[in-house]
C-alpha cells in the first residue's frame, strides 16, 4: 500500500523479493482463465478499481468507453464477480490485510497485461482528470491507514468481548451444549459478501421437554 525506500537500496535483491511474491501468489492462488471477449471490460473494471471510483461512477465511465456495446447494472457486477469470486478474496475478507493496496496487487496479477492495463487507466483516468490512482493518492493512504488501525482497535476490542463473554459461557448453557459455525446469505441480489459469517451458536437438547434448543454466541468463536 505504501511505497519506501531503504537506506542501502539494492535493486537486484528487491526485484527478486517482488518475482518471489508473484510466485507464491501464482502458487497458492492459480491464475484464472477468461475469455478474450470478456477481457476488455475486466481490465476497465480493474482500472474503475485503481481509481477507487463507486458503481454510478464504474458504470457510466466503462458505458462511455464501450459506446453502443454498453453494459447493465447487472452485467457489471457479474463481470466484477469474476474477478473478486476466487479463494484469494475469500482469505482477505476478515483479514487485517483487507485494504485497497494489497486488492489491486493481485488485481494486477490476475490480469497480468502491462499494455492492457495502461491503455484501460487511461480511458478511464482522463474521464476524472483532478482523480489520482489510489497508490499515487497520500489521501486515500492515509486513510487507508486509519481503516486499519481502527480495524486493529476492533479486533483487541472483540478480543477482550470473547474473554468475559467466554468466562460467562459455562454459567449461562448447560453442560451438553455444542458450538456450531454457521454461515449466513443475506438475499441481496448483487452482495458480494455472501455469505456473511462465521456465527457461532450453542445448540444443546433441553433435559426436560428433549426438545433442541438454540443460542446466538456471537461473530467470534467462544472456544478460543
Amino acid at each position: 500500500m505504501f511505497s519506501f525506500k531503504t537506506e542501502h537500496d539494492d535493486s537486484n535483491l528487491s526485484g527478486k523479493i517482488r518475482e518471489d511474491m508473484k510466485d507464491y501468489i501464482n502458487f497458492m492462488f492459480p491464475e484464472k482463465s477468461f475469455k478474450e471477449r470478456e477481457k476488455p471490460i475486466l481490465y476497465l473494471i480493474k482500472s474503475c478499481e485503481n481509481y477507487d471510483l463507486n458503481e454510478r461512477e464504474s458504470i457510466e465511465s466503462i458505458n462511455k468507453v464501450l459506446g453502443d456495446k454498453s453494459i447493465s447494472r447487472r452485467t457489471y457486477y457479474n463481470y466484477k464477480k469474476k474477478l473478486y469470486d476466487s479463494q484469494t478474496f475469500g482469505l482477505l475478507k476478515n483479514s487485517c490485510y483487507n485494504t485497497i493496496g494489497v486488492k489491486l496487487f493481485i488485481l494486477d496479477d490476475i490480469l497480468s497485461d502491462g499494455e492492457r492495463t495502461e491503455k484501460a487507466d487511461k480511458l478511464i483516468g482522463q474521464q476524472f482528470p483532478k482523480r489520482k490512482q489510489v497508490l499515487e493518492d497520500e489521501g486515500k493512504q492515509k486513510e487507508e491507514l486509519d481503516r486499519i488501525m481502527n480495524r486493529a482497535q476492533s479486533d483487541i476490542s472483540k478480543f477482550q468481548e470473547m474473554e468475559t463473554r467466554r468466562s460467562r459461557m459455562d454459567s449461562t448453557l448447560p453442560s451438553n451444549h455444542t458450538i456450531r459455525e454457521e454461515f449466513v446469505k443475506c438475499g441481496k441480489e448483487f452482495c458480494l459478501q455472501c455469505p456473511h459469517g462465521p456465527y457461532y451458536y450453542a445448540y444443546w437438547k433441553d433435559s426436560t421437554t428433549k426438545k433442541l434448543k438454540k443460542k446466538y454466541l456471537g461473530s467470534i468463536d467462544p472456544r478460543q
